[in-house]
């Protein structure tokens, strides 16, 4: 398998994230978090302790697409629904929408923690160059659909 992260410190406990697709049908896909349950050790073999300036090189190894996943970005978030969320937005707006992108991932507001910003962060939603250009766009688009309906309304056909 390629795309494996050369080294993975897993523990029960720890939130992970699948980096490939596995099984696709049953949900194991790129981008699927989970909490590791349990380790689980060939018959007669136990974890190593190992002293800090001791190397080992083994012949063959075994490894889940799997990275740690304790955080993830408000893109690798788009298209899920998570049970409760704490949000950190940044200083600034970079893509048009990305704040709301974060907020939207859980059902309720209840279930989210929402990082303290200033009054200009949220004002400067309004005036940024990105928002500005789609608010162009739409009222063009909006223009044509009119226009476009005006005509075939008033023709006899």
């Amino acid at each position: 398998m390629s795309g494996l992260e050369p080294v993975v410190f897993l523990a029960k406990g720890a939130r992970v994230m699948l980096t490939m697709n596995l099984w696709s049908s049953v949900g194991l896909c790129n981008g699927a978090t989970g909490t590791v349950v349990d380790i689980i050790y060939q018959n007669n073999h136990q974890p190593l302790d190992l002293p800090v300036a001791t190397a080992i090189g083994f012949h063959e190894r075994q490894q889940l697409p799997l990275r740690l996943a304790w955080a993830i970005t408000i893109h690798k978030n788009q298209g899920l629904t998570l049970p409760k969320a704490w949000i950190d937005i940044g200083k600034s707006e970079r893509t048009a929408g990305v704040s709301y992108v974060a907020i939207s991932r859980v059902k309720s507001l209840a279930s989210c923690v929402i990082e303290p910003m200033t009054y200009e962060r949220l004002t400067s939603l309004k005036s940024s160059a990105n928002l500005q250009y789609r608010l162009e766009e739409e009222n063009r688009l909006d223009q044509l659909a009119q226009a476009t309906s005006s005509v075939f309304t008033t023709t006899d056909y």
